[in-house]
């Protein structure tokens, strides 16, 4: 069966920054920074032709992602200057922190604090580097890497303000560390870096979204996102919902000086994001978390699979804070709504002493001594 890997060959053509590849309809969607005439295309860019060419029998949608002219690829949303102004709030000193408002690295210019918590897992990312005093068990915040870390180039321990430089953020405004990401090269799966955290002055609230909201992380199912409706949190735009139109697709992105990076396996929406926001953390329409917001263009947005960025960094989403540094039963995808995950399950252990009189007609209870040691269990992941 074919998948979207087998037609990133169309990424040759001239204009095009993105393909995807829907299973269901067996069509290509291919997204274009500028739609012209085929009648004006060589062979080797006309995306019909190519596809002939290849043997390739499959339907195919051209979506112009509204550029106007040819570009390498879609924006990387938080290295674009000048940075419009942050929506009203955003661009605030907020103690404690929620996601969705101004934060950056202290060297760059305005971008968006992601999720909390989020908790370093025991095992290793497939390709999260992290500074040498991270422990399994630590809580951070997520971003992106080219919010954190200045698209690779920062150095750990490096400042995280909150608000940006850009919205007036200075050294008093410094609330952890770059500590964590996953480096950005060709064929990479997420744009994504963790800071550190000091919990009292953290909040694991997401401005101006439901108290209840995440609702849970989602970590399967991504092809089955196709047309659903999905909500962001962001420094810039706030809160803005827009469509998903794809769910696996191979996207160039272009980093500045960095020049245009292929990421693979991203979900793919209409507009709902500016520069700033990168960042943001994504949700379906039932609170559930579903993606890390990182570029777009002025029709379209990518987001990273925020399972993928789990797996990738090496880390944990949860759905609050735990009480005590263990596990928080809810992070593991249980939605807050569902009773199974809400209500304690106890189990009682007992040590008993019973005396029975043999010579009486019926046995007689003559007395019951417990030693009662309840614990709470957690429901099965």
């Amino acid at each position: 069966m074919p998948s979207t890997r087998d037609y990133e060959y169309l990424l040759e053509c001239e204009n095009v920054i993105g393909v995807d590849y829907d299973e269901d309809d067996h069509r290509v969607t291919v997204f274009v920074s500028q739609k012209r005439p085929r009648s004006v295309l060589g062979d080797a860019d006309d995306v019909e032709t190519r596809l002939t060419d290849a043997g390739d029998d499959v339907a195919v949608r051209v979506v112009d992602v509204g550029y106007g002219e040819t570009k390498e690829g879609f924006d990387a949303l938080s290295i674009l200057e000048p940075v419009p102004e942050a929506a009203h709030g955003r661009q605030e000193r907020h103690r404690p922190i929620p996601a969705g408002v101004s934060e950056i690295n202290a060297n760059s210019t305005a971008g968006t604090g992601g999720p909390y918590p989020a908790r370093v897992a025991e095992a290793a990312g497939a390709n999260g580097a992290w500074a040498d005093d991270v422990e399994p068990g630590d809580l951070v915040r997520l971003s992106n890497n080219h919010v954190y870390a200045r698209s690779d180039a920062a150095d750990f321990g490096e400042a995280i303000r909150q608000p940006s430089p850009e919205d007036s953020g200075g050294p008093d405004d410094e609330v952890g560390e770059l500590v964590g990401y996953v480096p950005i090269e060709d064929g990479a799966l997420v744009d994504v870096a963790a800071r550190s955290v000091d919990r009292e002055q953290e909040s694991e609230s997401y401005y101006e979204l439901e108290e209840s909201w995440p609702t849970g992380v989602r970590r399967e199912g991504y092809d089955d996102l196709r047309g659903e409706t999905v909500t962001k949190t962001g420094r810039t735009t706030a809160v803005t919902s827009a469509e998903v139109e794809a769910t696996s697709a191979s996207v160039r992105v272009d980093f500045g000086e960095r020049g245009s990076i292929l990421f693979r396996d991203q979900l793919v929406t209409g507009y709902m994001s500016e520069p700033g926001d990168s960042g943001s953390p994504v949700f379906l329409e039932d609170g559930e978390l579903v993606g890390l917001l990182f570029a777009g263009s002025a029709e379209q947005t990518i987001c990273n699979r925020i399972a993928t960025v789990e797996a990738e960094l090496g880390v944990e989403v949860l759905a609050a804070e735990p009480d005590d540094g263990t596990s928080d039963e809810r992070g593991s995808g249980e939605r807050r709504g569902d009773e199974s995950a809400d209500v304690p399950v106890y189990a009682t252990a007992m040590d008993h002493t019973v005396s029975v009189d043999l010579e009486a007609p019926e046995p007689t209870l003559e007395s019951l001594e417990f030693a009662d040691e309840i614990r709470r269990a957690r429901p099965s992941r």
